[in-house]
């Protein structure tokens, strides 16, 4: 669990948003629905560093989270459901990815977490043993 606080100008904590087993939540002080989701999804894209895409389906977030294996492997979670796999294949440095058929993500989706982990903006574990 981790805890973070949103101060005024004078310093005093106004509102603690707290990340408690991967959820977020405002866990002190009172504001409307929509700034609180505002501020949860400002959390998510700034402290969350598996997490390359957050958007909203019919009035819900879709947090995706791609996440570091070994042997160049990265595995796909949509609201931490499995939806795919990406993975680096060393002999011939080319990405390869499968995508479970669920609608909401699509190959575009892939190709820009691809050009994310090129880039060096999601981990990447060089720990392969070939």
């Amino acid at each position: 669990m981790k805890d973070y606080h949103l101060y005024n100008k004078n310093g005093f904590a106004f509102y603690v948003f707290r990340k408690s087993q991967g959820e977020w939540q405002l866990a002190f002080g009172v504001l409307a629905d929509d700034i609180k989701e505002a501020c949860i999804d400002a959390l998510i894209l700034r402290f969350d560093t598996d997490v390359p895409e957050l958007f909203y389906h019919h009035g819900k977030r879709q947090l995706v989270e791609v996440v570091a294996k070994k042997y160049s492997l990265w595995h796909i979670y949509l609201n931490n459901a499995y939806v795919g796999s990406i993975q680096y294949y060393t002999f011939n440095k080319k990405f390869n990815y499968q995508l479970e058929d669920n609608g909401l993500l699509t190959d575009d989706h892939v190709q820009r977490y691809i050009a994310i982990i090129q880039r060096g903006g999601l981990k990447w574990i060089k720990d392969d043993i070939r």
